[in-house]
Formats: C-alpha cells, sequence, structure tokens
C-alpha cells in the first residue's frame, strides 16, 4: 500500500467514526455534562473531514475544500465545549469570538483556494490557518481558572499543541517542498491529526469521570453532614455528639473535663403562643450562641427538642458557669419576641469522673438541670457525688428569672 492510498484514510476516518459512536453512546446513556456533545460534534465533523479525504483524488475540487473546512473546526470545538464545560468561570473573552476567529479561517482558505490555483499556497494557508487556530485555543485554555488544578486540562492543551505544531510544518514552505511537493507530508500530517482527534476520546471521557467524582465526593460531605449535623442549629446532633464526646473522653484531652447540659425555659409556651417558626429561630438562636460562645475544642450538641448540651475539655465547675454565663449575655441581644417571651436557659453543670462514660454525665447533668428548673429557671446548678445521690453544691441566677 502506498503512502498516497486513500486506504490508509479511510481505516483512521472509520476510526474516527468508531471514536465518535462510541462518545455518542456514552452521552445517551450516561449523565454528561454541558460541552460534552460539543466535543461529540467535533468527532463527528472530523470523522467526515477524513473520509472526504480519501476520495479527494476522484473529486478534488469538490471535496477537497469541505474535508479541510471540517478538520479546521476541531480545536476551536474543542475550545466551546471547555467554555460550556466550566461555565462557572468564564474567560475574558467571550465565545462569539471564538466563532469569528473560525469564520476568518474558513474564509482566508476558501478565499485561497478560489483566486490561488496552486497547491502550494494553498497547502501553506491551510497550515497557517490551523496552526493560528490551535495557538488561539492553547491560548484560552491555559488562561482558565482550573487549568493549573487540573491535570485532564493540561492533556487537552498537549493534543492541541501537538496538532498545531503539524499545522505549523504544513505552513512551512521550505518543508513542504523538501517532501516531494508534501505528498508524503500530507498522509503524516492527516495520521497525526487522526491521532490526536482520537485522543478527545479519552479526555472527554476523562473530564467527565473527574466531575461526576467530584460531585459524588460533595454528595458524600453533604450526606455526611446531613447525618451528623442538626440543620436548624448548626451543632452536631445527639448521635454525633456522643461519638465526638467519646472519642474526647478517650484522649489525654479529657483531664477535668466539665458538662453543661441546658435547655429553653417555657420553650413549649413559646410555640404554643408563637408559633413553630418562632420557637424554630429560638432554637437557632440558642445554637449560634453557644457556637459563638465556645473555642474550637469545645464540643456541643443538640440531643433533642430545646435540650443542648456542651462538652468542655480542661475546664473546672467554675469556669463552666462562666461559659454559660457568656451564652446567656449573648442570647439577651438575640431575643426573637422580647416584649412576649424573653428568652432565658437553664444550666446543669457537672465536673466528669475520672473514665466517666458520656452517658452517665449526662444522667447526672440531667439531674443539676431539673434541679435549675425546681428553683425557678433561668439559673444553672453544680451537682456534685454520684446518679444516685447527687450534691447540689451550687445555683447561679442567669439573667431574666422567669416564672
Amino acid at each position: 500500500m502506498s503512502a498516497h492510498s486513500p486506504t490508509l484514510l479511510l481505516i483512521s476516518g472509520a476510526m474516527l467514526l468508531m471514536s465518535a459512536g462510541v462518545m455518542t453512546l456514552f452521552g445517551s446513556s450516561h449523565s454528561v455534562y454541558r460541552g460534552y456533545w460539543t466535543w461529540v460534534s467535533a468527532q463527528w465533523l472530523v470523522a467526515l473531514g477524513v473520509l472526504l479525504s480519501a476520495f479527494h483524488d476522484q473529486y478534488p475540487s469538490q471535496l477537497l475544500v469541505l474535508a479541510n473546512l471540517l478538520t479546521l473546526q476541531w480545536p476551536i470545538m474543542v475550545l466551546l465545549g471547555l467554555r460550556h464545560f466550566y461555565a462557572r468561570h468564564p474567560l475574558r473573552i467571550p465565545p462569539i469570538v471564538d466563532g469569528l476567529i473560525l469564520a476568518a479561517a474558513y474564509l482566508v482558505w476558501f478565499g485561497t483556494w478560489v483566486v490561488f490555483p496552486d497547491k502550494l499556497r494553498q497547502s501553506v494557508t491551510l497550515g497557517l490557518g490551523g496552526a493560528l487556530l490551535h495557538l488561539y485555543s492553547i491560548l484560552m485554555i491555559i488562561n482558565m481558572r482550573e487549568f493549573k488544578q487540573n491535570s485532564a486540562l493540561q492533556l487537552v492543551t498537549m493534543a492541541l499543541l501537538a496538532n498545531g505544531a503539524v499545522y505549523g510544518l504544513k505552513a512551512t514552505e521550505l518543508f513542504i517542498e523538501l517532501t516531494d511537493s508534501g505528498t508524503h507530508y500530507a498522509i503524516v500530517a492527516t495520521m497525526a491529526s487522526v491521532l490526536v482527534a482520537l485522543s478527545m476520546l479519552y479526555l472527554s471521557l476523562f473530564l467527565t469521570h473527574q466531575r461526576t467524582e467530584l460531585r459524588l465526593r460533595f454528595s458524600k460531605r453533604r450526606l455526611r453532614y446531613l447525618a451528623d449535623i442538626d440543620t436548624l442549629t448548626n451543632v452536631p446532633n445527639r448521635r454525633h455528639f456522643h461519638e465526638l464526646a467519646a472519642r474526647l473522653l478517650g484522649s489525654s484531652a479529657a483531664e477535668e473535663s466539665s458538662l453543661l447540659m441546658f435547655d429553653i425555659d417555657h420553650f413549649k409556651r413559646i410555640n404554643d403562643m408563637l408559633g413553630h417558626s418562632v420557637g424554630d429561630e429560638a432554637l437557632r438562636q440558642v445554637g449560634n450562641c453557644t457556637r459563638d460562645t465556645l473555642r474550637e475544642m469545645d464540643i456541643a450538641g443538640r440531643l433533642g427538642g430545646d435540650e443542648f448540651a456542651v462538652l468542655l475539655p480542661d475546664t473546672k465547675v467554675e469556669e463552666a458557669m462562666t461559659v454559660a454565663a457568656r451564652i446567656v449575655s449573648r442570647l439577651e441581644d438575640r431575643q426573637v419576641a422580647p416584649r412576649i417571651a424573653r428568652l432565658s436557659l437553664s444550666f446543669g453543670v457537672v465536673q466528669l469522673h475520672a473514665n466517666e462514660p458520656i452517658s452517665e454525665a449526662l444522667r447526672r447533668a440531667d439531674q443539676a438541670l431539673y434541679e435549675a428548673k425546681r428553683q425557678g429557671r433561668s439559673r444553672a446548678v453544680i451537682a456534685t457525688g454520684g446518679e444516685e445521690r447527687p450534691i447540689f453544691s451550687r445555683s447561679q441566677p442567669m439573667g431574666l428569672i422567669t416564672t
């Protein structure tokens, strides 16, 4: 088989058709993203262009121009697909410029073919136009925000650079003359373009897989957040609070830890009088005040309803009382219905015993909280001793006294 035989071009065209078919089948059976079908269209057009080139000896005037026009679009179509794929961060130069540059390249090539019948000048014009289109696309891609962190974009750029270099050599008149007027070179250049175009099959699937994997990771993080965090108050829910507390108590950071348990006084009355939306806002503000008061090492949690808990490592009960007062002080500025039902909190405070499970400490803190309610609410009570015989050693008012 000679280097000029259309058989090689037919095989190349068939490979491109297969590539375009695979991309089409994948896109029709899987979830794909914006820009993918632009790349698929580019593959079909390149495949058609290569197949038309295989018959240019029989119909040189009719088919060769169309074949070259179909292959020239590839770098611009790749760029347009990437623009759509990364639409969240648009480039400064609008997409309409891409179309205008491609149209200008088409007009120059078609004008050269009409005005200058010699194939050498036509070949130089085609090579120069193709090289400039690739250069423009490369410059646009490397200016994308995602370029430095995305290996797939870097591979796309390398593929465009390789294909642009082939067109650049085609534009070198001396090189063409040294290769028997470009006849051998033409087949080599076509094959190089075909190989680069085939790489788009891998790159498009790689980009799609990369985006899908990123979304899956985000979804997993989101699901994990929803499973661990109370979305109303943005503090850990009961289960996650127990997990975090058990992890902390199993480490050396659990020395002299204190535990606060508190709730909103007369919360049911607030819901009944003002509605659940106001009750939700009250819970939200309590959560905000709690998070704004705590240190990074402290662990807060919503145990259920209007009941919260805070584990304070390396904190004595006297210091824990100060933390409770700070939470109440912040809440004074975030009242949801100050004229009708001012928010107040009651606290139960305990010092954790050595090797005490968090569940037992919570039960002792709940006893202290119950005592704070019994004493009139809006106060903090410290409980010492065991769960069977609690000793309420200190009671301190917390803001507004409620009845």
